[in-house]
């Protein structure tokens, strides 16, 4: 494996060729943005969430569902929760709807006990879309964020820089889906209008069921008192039946494949803190021509062997999932099908931005 500091003349090829080809306008990205985000901003992830349903199944108000949650419990524990739940059958949905209802409650106040912080502190992510504001096609000017995160902190941010937002939603108080909003934004806003279009395929901790129709509303108070019926697909092995089963998340997953595969468009693919979990999404990357970027903290090995062969893709990462964790100082990176040591963690968003983009 080679090594580069990022103060090396090579590094300042690399430097020219990364902002040319994944944060330019003529190469304006596309973006997947995955519970790194959350965890970073204090959204807990699978860990937090493992516990959370633990709690819950371990006390007398479940106790139907006590022995269903016993089953997992090791495999929680050996391999996570997210393999756990993949190995639930799909004949036991009564307790894959308790998982559901239990997770939208937990995500819905964990998101809004942090987003006050949000509000009051930047980073790097703000000074992202910022930076994408600032930058995107005056022939276009849409940029296009997918996120299988139910929290709102992508709308959070995009409210504290006055952007435009739109996942496709119309009306007041109970706002209903209308599917060529999301399509094209432009028969409802003026094309000088900036609009950050967001894709839930997982679905969203605002959305709520009432009466077999989904709505969107931002009412707190609402939300929490019928945080069973927030609109979600539960993690696990029946998340992919329910997402292409679902009107509306089969719209939000088909309208970004075909904004995200269409070849007549320039652009780039920007992937930060994804866990190639999704194998829907995951089979649009196999043999994409467009240029790649991923940013996470931890990797699997075969995205590393698929970037390693196509090198229009570039990775920064620290840990590879299953091998012995990096406790040195140094980050890796992929580059034109090269691998490298490098002295600064890129794959940190923040550190990220900060080289790249720098202050706004």
């Amino acid at each position: 494996m080679l090594e580069i500091n990022i103060a090396d003349t090579e590094f300042k090829e690399i430097f020219s060729d990364i902002k040319n080809r994944y944060l330019s306008t003529a190469n304006f990205p596309k973006f997947i943005i995955g519970t790194g985000l959350s965890i970073v901003m204090g959204v807990p992830g699978m860990g937090k969430l493992a516990d959370e349903l633990d709690k819950n199944f371990s006390s007398d108000k479940n106790v139907e569902y006590k022995k269903y949650w016993g089953e997992c419990q090791s495999m929680v524990r050996n391999h996570g929760l997210e393999a756990a739940l993949l190995t639930i059958s799909n004949t036991k949905n009564d307790f894959v709807e308790k998982i559901r209802e239990i997770t939208g409650k937990f995500i819905l106040e964990s998101d809004y006990a942090v987003r006050e912080n949000i509000l009051k502190n930047s980073s790097g992510f703000e000074k992202l879309l910022n930076y994408l504001h600032k930058t995107v096609s005056v022939n276009k000017k849409i940029i296009d964020i997918m996120t299988p995160n139910y929290d709102l902190i992508i709308e959070t941010i995009a409210d504290k820089l006055n952007l435009t937002t739109t996942l496709g939603f119309k009306g007041n108080l109970f706002q209903k889906f209308d599917s060529e909003l999301l399509r094209d934004p432009y028969k409802y806003y003026k094309k000088s209008t900036a609009i950050l279009r967001i894709f839930k395929p997982h679905g969203s901790i605002n959305w709520i069921n009432r009466a077999g129709i989904t709505y969107q509303t931002n009412d707190y108070c609402y939300l929490d008192k019928n945080s069973n019926c927030i609109e979600i697909i539960a993690p696990g092995s029946m998340k992919f039946q329910y997402g292409m089963t679902h009107n509306l998340l089969r719209e939000h997953r088909e309208i970004f494949n075909s904004v995200i595969t269409d070849n007549e468009s320039s652009h780039a693919i920007f992937i930060y803190g994804y866990g190639f979990n999704d194998k829907q999404f995951d089979t649009v990357f196999e043999n994409t021509s467009k240029d790649v970027i991923v940013l996470t903290m931890d990797i699997k090995e075969e995205v590393i062997n698929r970037a390693v062969c196509n090198k229009n893709w570039t990775l920064f990462y620290k840990n590879v999932i299953g091998k012995t964790h990096n406790t040195t100082n140094l980050s890796f990176m992929v580059y034109k099908g090269k691998q490298y040591k490098i002295d600064k963690n890129l794959w940190d968003l923040e550190e990220f931005v900060e080289l790249f983009i720098g202050k706004l």
